[in-house]
C-alpha cells in the first residue's frame, strides 16, 4: 500500500482484489483492472461495472460481458474461505424475528 499512498508505481500488482460484507445478509465484490463485480446476495446475480467509464457504478453491464462475469464468479468462489464465524447468510436469516409479546410496563 505504501507505494500507492506515496504516488509511486506499485510493483506487486494482484490479479484481483476481493472483499465481502456480512451486514444485512451477505454480499461479495471483486475488482480486476477496470472491472468490478458485485454480488449483492448469495442468491442474487452478479452485477458488473466498468469503473473507468462508470465510476459511480450506475450502469450494470453484466449482460454484455459474460466472459468477464465468468472470470469474476471464479474469483468469488476461490477467494473465500468457509468459516463458522462468518457464514454465508441471506438478509432474511440476518434479521431477528420480532417478538409477539408486548413489553411490560412498570
Amino acid at each position: 500500500m505504501m507505494p500507492a499512498l506515496l504516488g509511486l508505481k506499485q510493483t506487486n500488482q494482484h490479479e484481483f482484489l476481493y472483499w465481502e460484507f456480512h451486514e444485512n445478509g451477505f454480499s461479495q465484490a471483486a475488482r480486476t483492472g477496470d472491472w468490478k463485480g458485485v454480488k449483492p446476495g448469495p442468491d442474487k446475480p452478479l452485477e458488473l461495472y466498468n469503473l473507468k467509464e462508470d465510476p459511480g457504478e450506475k450502469n450494470n453491464i453484466a449482460g454484455q460481458h459474460q466472459d468477464i462475469i465468468a472470470k469474476i464468479e471464479q474469483y468469488l468462489k476461490t477467494a473465500r474461505t468457509e468459516s463458522k464465524d462468518w457464514p454465508i447468510k441471506s438478509a432474511k436469516e440476518e434479521k431477528p424475528e420480532k417478538s409477539a409479546e408486548k413489553p411490560s410496563v412498570k
